[in-house]
Formats: structure tokens, C-alpha cells, sequence
């Protein structure tokens, strides 16, 4: 058991342990920079994801209810107007 202490004893004289300091080990700036350009990386694109998602999901909806309407028999027909109608006071012309 001796020799365990006295060998551990030995290899802790020649390297040193405990006198490193902060800059022997760590990934540094570059390493925290690169880790936050990657997190705002994520994030933009999980928003992204999020929209086309949420895009996709309304589409789907729509298809749904208009073919729910087809199979009903319900038809709605588009009035065009007759003539060129005012913007300002909403009367055709």
C-alpha cells in the first residue's frame, strides 16, 4: 500500500498537479463563439421549421374543409362585378 502513496507521491512532483491555470485548458473564445453562432444558428432555423409547419398544417385544413364542401353538394359561385367599382365609395360604376 506504501507504494501505491509513494508512486502517486512521485508522479505528482513531475507533473505538476494543481498548477495549472485557466488558460492550459478550455476551449477559450473561439470555443464560446463558435457555440453561439451555433445556438442563434438553431434557433432561426427552428422558427423556421416552425413556420412551414404551421403553413403546411393551415393548407391541409383548407384541402379538408373544401373537400368536406365538394362531398356536401354545397357549390359557392364567385360574383364578379359588372363593371369597374370605385375603391373610394365601394359602388360600381
Amino acid at each position: 500500500m506504501s507504494t501505491i502513496f509513494a508512486s502517486l507521491a512521485v508522479a505528482s512532483q513531475t507533473t505538476k498537479l494543481g498548477t495549472e491555470t485557466s488558460s492550459d485548458y478550455g476551449p477559450g473564445f473561439l470555443g464560446f463563439l463558435f457555440t453561439a453562432v451555433m445556438v442563434v444558428a438553431v434557433i432561426f432555423l427552428i422558427r423556421d421549421m416552425a413556420r412551414r409547419v404551421r403553413r403546411v398544417r393551415y393548407t391541409s385544413e383548407a384541402e379538408s374543409k373544401q373537400q368536406d364542401m365538394v362531398a356536401k353538394g354545397e357549390s359557392r359561385t364567385l360574383q364578379e362585378p359588372e363593371g369597374p367599382a370605385d375603391p373610394k365609395t365601394d359602388e360600381a360604376q
